[in-house]
């Protein structure tokens, strides 16, 4: 089973971003995806009303290259598009712009009521 959910282990959340960025969680609040109850992929979010901010998305490196990253990130945009008016991703990447996103000073910027979420078929 594929899920994802907000923890504040810190030991979890050291232990997954030590596999995948090699340094400790920068935090006490993270996400984490899980799949077949193993932790393999991190986030770091911060959330208001007016604005959601993607700090990093990460997935070990074992389970990349099948669609789990882009599961893991299209569900925090979908999320974050409920809760905030903006979304915002600390980080410049050609990914986001299929979803609507604009780079902004060295930043990808959307507004929540703005984005889209293409399917690989074209529906």
């Amino acid at each position: 089973m594929l899920q994802y959910f907000a923890t504040n282990d810190k030991k979890q959340l050291d232990e997954i971003m030590q596999d995948i960025f090699g340094k400790d969680f920068p935090g006490k609040v993270g996400y984490v995806l899980s799949y077949e109850d193993k932790v393999i992929g991190i986030a770091k979010v911060s959330v208001t009303p007016e604005e959601s901010h993607i700090e990093f998305v990460g997935i070990s490196k074992l389970y990349r290259k099948k669609g789990l990253g882009d599961f893991f990130t299209r569900s925090l945009m979908n999320t974050l598009s409920y809760v905030s008016k903006v979304i915002i991703i600390e980080y410049v990447a050609d990914y986001y712009l299929k979803f609507g996103f604009t780079k902004k000073n060295k930043k990808m910027v959307i507004n929540s009521e703005d984005i889209v979420f293409p399917s690989k078929c074209g529906h």
